[in-house]
């Protein structure tokens, strides 16, 4: 045993140290699903997609929530979306203190009205 304890003290650590050296992503590693509010329409197909219940879409209040700590990253919703919204990363979510539901208010936009109409 005494053996082992040398050659643990004079050893480098078996783990990394997180904080300091993040691990890298895997390739095609499901991490983070990425919104880009400014190309959703409200339409709900995410939501009606989404086997986990992650997403709320509120149309008449142009509402969009979105509970990352349901999520399962299966990416349904990217698939179901017709505007292509949706992104996922293969960045992983950093930790968090406390859990948050993200609340956005979808605004249409001149543009955007007269590209829908």
């Amino acid at each position: 045993m005494l053996i082992q304890v040398f050659r643990n003290l004079f050893s480098r650590p078996a783990t990394r140290g997180y904080p300091y050296q993040p691990r890298e992503p895997f390739r095609a590693a499901r991490g983070t699903l990425m919104l880009d509010i400014d190309k959703c329409i409200v339409c709900g197909a995410c939501e009606k997609a989404c086997p986990a219940g992650a997403i709320e879409v509120k149309p008449k209040e142009h509402l969009y929530k979105y509970d990352p700590y349901s999520c399962i990253v299966c990416g349904n919703c990217v698939e179901a979306c017709p505007t292509g919204c949706f992104e996922i990363t293969s960045e992983w979510r950093k930790p968090v203190t406390e859990m948050r539901t993200m609340v956005w208010e979808v605004t249409r936009t001149k543009k955007r009205a007269e590209r829908m109409a």
